[in-house]
């Protein structure tokens, strides 16, 4: 089955406000601010696998501190950490989509991130 596209419009409000939707964020606002920046950062239409791509694309940029499609600096307070603060953050990926998509939208997301987490395991083996 094919997976339909998704307007982001509605998608980077939510992200823009996700302490809204969000109120408890046990990374000192970093989920916050990794929303906002998630906001400027996604494209205009995604599909579920779309989304999580594009969640690991700036997670990675964040953590390098440049923008891999301008190459350029990213100024952001959310730059610059050690590694384990990025997957602390990319195991929010499943909360942030429960809190800005739709039920079904959502699921899927978590199911793509299911299977590349399986997959990733099963190599590991």
């Amino acid at each position: 089955m094919k997976e339909q596209a998704l307007s982001m419009k509605e998608t980077k409000e939510k992200l823009v406000k996700l302490e809204e939707l969000i109120p408890q964020d046990f990374s000192d606002g970093m989920l916050y601010e990794f929303g906002r920046y998630l906001a400027d950062y996604l494209n205009p239409e995604l599909v579920p696998m779309g989304f999580v791509m594009g969640c690991e694309l700036a997670l990675y940029d964040l953590e390098k501190g440049v923008n891999g499609f301008t190459g350029k600096r990213i100024e952001n307070n959310i730059v610059g950490y050690p590694p384990q603060t990025y997957s602390l953050l990319r195991m929010e990926i499943p909360r942030i989509a429960d809190a800005v998509f739709s039920a079904e939208f959502a699921a899927s997301v978590k199911k793509h991130i299911e299977e590349i987490n399986a997959k990733m395991n099963a190599e590991r083996s």
